[in-house]
């Protein structure tokens, strides 16, 4: 398979970040396996996708376009692609790092990429591993790649230092834990691991990015932002979520749902503050009120010790008057909430949401009364739903009156409930991908088309703030041509005006 000496020499890693065009947002993931593969005395250097012009637009060009966000420049702040070819920069990089083994990380909509890179180097004998949620659930898929050699199922952190130790070691590394490997004509299919202990970790290594990842548009502007873990998967179990697949991955060895401490949190932040001159700061928490309420608390009052404006994501039953007002008080800027669906049934017995319109109602209620920057998220597309369920979903959000309108496109991504339905359903095969949720859809169902349902999702916002009465002029904009153009653009500049 591979042979190497490492007598005589250090130990390189080389990651890759097959990662969506202009996604500036800095990764957890990468981060924390950087900074525990340098603790163990391993070199690391990265490969980042993210600034290479890989598709037509970015997603905030599309939310952009579909009237979710305001539009920014990014250009302003030194985003600009750049002007080579990856893939002669991804081989000038390994000829002159000379790593000993590689590693890529992508999601499912960046995967195809992603294995056309390894395909591109495969003739340099590097052993190729391939980790990040797709490779989770796809192992079979993934190591069946003549240009893959290992394939990291679940977390990366520990197996990867184990990995380097034992090559480095020369020990035998078929027996890794979480690490499927390719090893003369076999495959070894390891199980999981214990979840790792996040308090344990070391604070994320972000040296390896380009600075220019920190430059994040929130809002219509564009901060220096860093990434905080604060939980680590979620309790709940939403049909269209992989925490879904991750819970019953780690449901038999601890469970996968973990909580940071406050204090290790909130040191982590003080420290990247002070190094990158932050000015805001993403908690990555599912659901960042579905805790202790001490453990809020105890966040709120430590957080003065950031003190930079900070975004969430939480779900409507966790919203009350006390948690609102402890936001505030730390200085928090804006929270995202979930909705999905305004179909009770579709949304408990699709989605495994079980809330009613009337709390998602009292919650945007609480929130209109607060200083908080508030957007709800919704997704169309989801199987069965209908065009008439999907405008029960613009009815909620009229009524709920959210100053922002976010609108995905349901994409069955493995490891979640729905992908299995979908499956089973004959909706998608079974070696399917799926695509970015910002930008399409897979399917293309019976009752809802695909074009159906990117025409719905450009109008969604125009439907939810725009009076009744205009209704008529909106839907002529769900199609194509040149009227349809001209009139959404029209249309758009209104809603522009007066809501972004």
């Amino acid at each position: 398979m591979f042979n190497i000496n490492m007598k005589e020499k250090d130990f390189k890693v080389l990651l890759i970040n097959c990662n969506t065009m202009m996604d500036v947002l800095l990764p957890v993931g990468l981060s924390l396996i950087s900074a525990c593969l340098k603790e163990k005395g391993f070199e690391v250097k990265l490969f980042d996708t993210t600034f290479y012009k890989i598709s037509k637009e970015t997603g905030d060009e599309i939310r952009a376009k579909t009237l979710q966000v305001r539009k920014t420049n990014p250009e302003e702040f030194g985003l600009m692609y750049k002007d080579t070819d990856l893939f002669e920069d991804l081989k000038e990089m390994i000829e002159e790092y000379s790593p000993d083994i590689i590693g890529l990380s992508c999601i499912e909509c960046t995967y195809e990429l992603g294995i056309k890179m390894l395909k591109s180097i495969r003739h340099y004998n590097i052993p190729l591993i391939v980790g990040g949620v797709y490779a989770t659930f796809a192992p079979e898929y993934i190591i069946a790649e003549d240009c893959v050699d290992m394939v990291c199922v679940g977390e990366g952190e520990y197996a990867l230092v184990e990995l380097c130790t034992k090559i480095v070691e020369e020990q035998d590394i078929t027996s890794i834990k979480n690490i499927w490997i390719k090893k003369d004509g076999k495959i070894f299919r390891n199980g999981i691991r214990e979840p790792v202990n996040i308090d344990e970790l070391p604070f994320q290594d972000w040296s390896i990015f380009d600075p220019k990842r920190f430059y994040k548009p929130m809002g219509g502007k564009i901060s220096m932002t860093g990434t905080f873990e604060m939980n680590r998967g979620c309790p709940y179990n939403c049909g269209f979520c992989s925490d879904y697949g991750l819970n019953k991955l780690y449901a038999n060895n601890g469970g996968y749902y973990r909580e940071k401490s406050i204090k290790r949190l909130i040191d982590e932040m003080k420290k990247k503050k002070e190094e990158y001159n932050l000015q805001f700061a993403y908690l990555v928490a599912e659901s960042f009120l579905t805790t202790k309420r001490e453990r809020i608390i105890e966040f709120i009052k430590s957080y003065k010790e950031v003190d930079i404006p900070f975004w969430i994501e939480a779900r409507p039953e966790s919203i009350n008057e006390e948690n609102v007002s402890l936001l505030e008080s730390a200085g928090c800027e804006g929270i995202s909430i979930g909705i999905e669906s305004g179909n009770l049934n579709l949304r408990r017995e699709l989605l495994d949401r079980n809330m009613t319109d009337e709390t998602i109602i009292k919650t945007f209620k609480i929130l209109e009364r607060s200083s908080l920057r508030v957007s709800a998220n919704n997704i169309i597309g989801f199987p069965t739903e209908t065009r008439e369920q999907i405008f029960e979903t613009i009815e909620l959000n009229r009524q709920m009156n959210a100053p922002g309108v976010m609108v995905s496109l349901y994409n069955p991504y493995k490891g979640t409930a729905l992908r299995e339905y979908c499956e089973e359903e004959g909706l998608i095969q079974k070696g399917s991908l799926a695509g970015d949720y910002r930008s399409e859809t897979v399917l293309n169902m019976p009752q809802l088309s695909r074009e159906e349902l990117l025409g719905l999702q450009r109008t969604f916002p125009l439907y939810v703030r725009f009076p009744k009465s205009e209704w008529p002029r909106i839907s002529k904009c769900e199609g194509n041509g040149q009227e349809a153009e001209i009139l959404y653009k029209e249309l758009s500049r209104e809603y522009t005006e007066k809501f972004l």
